[in-house]
């Protein structure tokens, strides 16, 4: 069977990035902030994608990620890491499959759900409610993790910091949160303070 042509936000999603890279190294700052909104904009095109009106699946093995070839939100479970949930993503997004993973880790002393995801050089983690049903955690639940995550993320920039190490702080996290609109906003607000500086 033939496959399928590449979903449109794959094309958009890559080149923004490699832009970003490119435009950061230079401190173009106009164009970052351009960028950075074509990649929010992608990013949301996936995650609309994903949003299939399937269940959010769970994945708990590797042979489990080996199986995976639909799009979808999938949740990746012990005894799988971070780790197998950015490889699940990365291959997924490779293969242009529009997916959203999320990865929890065991149930903490105080019944809370932990949540991790990987950024680049940094991870973020934080405890949310558990599911009503652990082993049928609905969408709700699912994309309430994710905004939370994306939540504490701004809540942990340092805003004593230069304007530069705010802008790098959140372009490493974004990859950990891609569907974090407000962290998207804010890098972007920086980058517009940088370009009026630099007039």
């Amino acid at each position: 069977m033939p496959r399928k042509k590449l979903d449109p936000w794959f094309k958009a999603e890559t080149d923004a990035i490699a832009a970003i890279d490119l435009a950061r190294a230079s401190e173009r700052w106009d164009t970052l902030a351009t960028e950075i909104e074509s990649l929010q904009k992608a990013r949301a095109q996936r995650a609309g994608a994903a949003h299939n009106g399937k269940k959010v699946q769970l994945v708990q093995s590797v042979e489990e990620i080996d199986a995976v070839k639909d799009g979808g939100r999938y949740l990746v479970q012990p005894p799988l890491v971070a780790r197998n949930a950015a490889l699940l993503e990365n291959a997924l997004k490779s293969s242009g499959i529009s997916c959203v993973v999320a990865c929890r880790e065991p149930i903490t002393n105080l019944g809370l759900c932990p949540i991790v995801a990987l950024g680049s050089g940094v991870t973020v983690r934080i405890k949310v409610e558990e599911p009503e049903n652990p082993q049928k955690p609905t969408c709700a639940w699912f994309d309430n993790a994710l905004e939370e995550l994306g939540n504490h993320v701004l809540e942990q920039l340092n805003t004593g910091a230069t304007e530069q190490r705010q802008l790098d702080y959140l372009l490493a996290h974004l990859p950990a949160i891609p569907t974090h609109v407000a962290t998207y906003r804010a890098a972007i607000e920086i980058c517009n303070s940088l370009a009026h500086q630099s007039v």
